[in-house]
């Protein structure tokens, strides 16, 4: 029982990374219509941002995190105006796609010019494990999953309760009649891509001291994909259970195998699908960009 308590302790924390990472690329898919290639190497930028301000800097606490915050809104816009921007014109939708496979790749290489190119360790936020009799679980885990937790709600709020969220959405969607009533559709945009960065760079904060900091932590784009398919591709709330389910089958699946651990949850999905093509919470019709 312990160790199965543990297994959906970390798979539960995972999920929540992974909800982060898809929820980011479904805010962009509505704001743009298209998706983001480079999402899961801005979530090693965020990792490689915090080892940065903590190693070489020497920053902790509060001052480290609100300096990231700059950092993140910074790396946002820059990634607004070079990977969307010049070609948010462009008759060929997949330009914007192929322009952010080319940014993910310079993300890597910054990073490790910056930072160098060995695999770095993190002190977790919290150090130390939880025991409770034959149930052990690295603190760090607990604070991925509640910190992940507050920030899936503070988005849900912003974007399905509150106006302001609503109207960024609704701008980058319909720029002319955004336009028309006065609202600069180019900030709302803005606004996405910077709210997007700040979630998946502190994604990126939250997992790296459980993965190490490298830019193979982009790997985990492949899990938010596949979280979105499963949930229901364009469903937010599919989005976020999809991501749970893959994290609890990922992580139930090292009791049997670590190795074959990715050919499970992939297997999981493709039974799933070959069900509900649509995945379990169907799907909405996405903008198609004019």
């Amino acid at each position: 029982m312990g160790m199965f308590l543990s297994l959906t302790g970390s798979g539960l924390a995972m999920g929540m990374i992974y909800a982060m990472l898809s929820v980011g690329l479904l805010l962009l898919i509505r704001s743009v219509g298209v998706t983001n290639y480079a999402q899961g190497d801005l979530l090693a930028l965020g990792a490689f941002t915090a080892f940065f301000l903590m190693d070489r800097l020497n920053l902790n606490g509060l001052p480290m995190i609100l300096l990231m915050i700059v950092l993140f809104a910074c790396f946002g816009t820059t990634f607004m105006f070079t990977c969307y921007y010049p070609l948010r014109k462009t008759k060929w939708n997949q330009a914007i796609m192929v322009c952010t496979l080319g940014a993910g790749m310079v993300i890597q290489e910054v990073c490790l010019l910056v930072c160098g190119s060995m695999v770095k360790p993190m002190e977790p936020i919290i150090p130390g494990t939880l025991t409770i009799g034959s149930f052990v679980l690295q603190w760090q885990y607990i604070v991925v999953f509640f910190v992940s937790l507050l920030v899936m709600v503070a988005v849900y709020l912003l974007f399905d309760k509150l106006y302001a969220g609503r109207a960024m959405l609704a701008a980058a969607q319909n720029s002319y009649a955004a336009n028309l009533i006065g609202i600069p559709s180019i900030l709302t945009t803005l606004g996405t891509y910077i709210i997007v960065m700040m979630i998946v760079g502190f994604a990126g904060y939250l997992v790296a001291p459980i993965f190490l900091v490298r830019t193979t932590l982009n790997s985990l784009q492949s899990k938010a994909f596949a979280s979105m398919v499963l949930g229901g591709f364009g469903s937010v709330k599919g989005a976020v259970i999809g991501s749970l389910m893959i994290g609890l089958i990922e992580s139930y699946s090292t009791y049997f195998t670590t190795v074959y651990k990715d050919v499970i949850v992939f297997g999981v999905l493709l039974l799933t699908l070959l069900i509900r093509p649509q995945g379990i919470f169907g799907e909405i019709q996405l903008k198609e960009k004019a």
